[in-house]
């Protein structure tokens, strides 16, 4: 895997090197060819200097600083040189006309390099900066502030997408919805930051429990929602299995908060995403009503409670 990485770092400085020296030859023959004299028996000289203008712009505008600095540099060592030499388009002149010409010539060549390519740079930096504040902005957009979770949102947008590239697949998705029992009694008995801790721990204990592929959010106030991709019944039961007792392992530190988890199936038990969330809360509720503390999954023999999260709070907070 090194070596593959290796090989591609060294391509790709060859094919940056490659296009520095596409503009850098072409700029620095046509700069020798000037200041050498070399056209002067059939174009004259002065004129001619304008034309390399182009090519430090377009250094500027393509490369980073140090590339415009260098290639800077070489120009002005060719134009000094040669007209130190008594060649060139500033040699015909008086030595202090020379000089002035010399000087307003590498003063062109410098400033306009330096000064795009600072702009350049700048301005590369600012869109580097907004797309790090979008994709920031997004972030946040999506993700519970408290627990740093998916929130109710992402699931939205999610979950159908999921479906239908299960659907596609022939793949089975399971839903696990997940509410804290007695929540109610720690904020009650406690400051609401101990609210807030508990909830932490369990978005940190859920993230211990679930794959790469799996998808966490939480839902809404003590409530979370498992998104458990091509999962068959017996595996997703065991993951809520798995996640209930060690809620209950952590008893202390928890302040007593025990899970209450409903498991539903896609397509077994709903084909479409409200459907699939309804039936995973179904089998919470069933969960609720036969004590607490337990997994259950969706049957639609028992699915006899409504759905309706008008009445979440108040399982919520039995």
């Amino acid at each position: 895997m090194d070596a593959v990485v290796r090989k591609q770092q060294g391509i790709s400085v060859l094919y940056y090197a490659g296009r520095v020296l596409l503009i850098a030859l072409p700029m620095l023959a046509l700069t020798y060819a000037i200041f050498s004299d070399a056209l002067a028996p059939t174009l004259p000289s002065l004129p001619l200097t304008f034309t390399i203008l182009p090519f430090v712009i377009w250094m500027a505008l393509r490369f980073g600083q140090r590339e415009v600095i260098a290639l800077n540099a070489l120009v002005c060592i060719i134009a000094v040189w040669h007209t130190i030499a008594g060649r060139g388009p500033f040699a015909s002149a008086p030595l202090g006309t020379s000089l002035l010409l010399l000087l307003a010539f590498l003063g062109t060549v410098v400033s306009t390099g330096l000064v795009l390519s600072t702009v350049v740079g700048e301005r590369g930096r600012a869109f580097e900066a907004l797309a790090q504040a979008l994709k920031t902005l997004k972030e946040e957009a999506i993700r519970d502030p408290l627990t740093n979770l998916y929130n109710r949102r992402f699931l939205r947008d999610y979950l159908p997408r999921e479906l239908l590239r299960a659907a596609r697949e022939g793949i089975r998705v399971a839903v696990i919805m997940i509410d804290l029992d007695r929540f109610k009694r720690v904020n009650d008995t406690a400051v609401h930051t101990a609210g807030d801790l508990v909830l932490t721990e369990i978005a940190t204990l859920l993230k211990r429990h679930i794959r790469g592929t799996d998808i966490a959010c939480r839902y809404g106030g003590e409530e979370f929602t498992l998104v458990l991709p091509n999962a068959t019944p017996q595996s997703a039961r065991s993951r809520a299995e798995a996640i209930c007792s060690a809620i209950r392992e952590e008893d202390v530190q928890l302040m007593g908060v025990t899970a209450s988890l409903g498991v539903a199936i896609f397509p077994d038990h709903a084909a479409e995403p409200e459907s699939l969330l309804r039936a995973a809360d179904k089998a919470l509720y069933d969960a609720k009503g036969r004590g607490r503390n337990q997994v259950r999954i969706f049957a639609r023999a028992t699915a006899k409670v409504s759905s309706l999260r008008s009445k979440t709070a108040k399982r919520a907070h039995a």
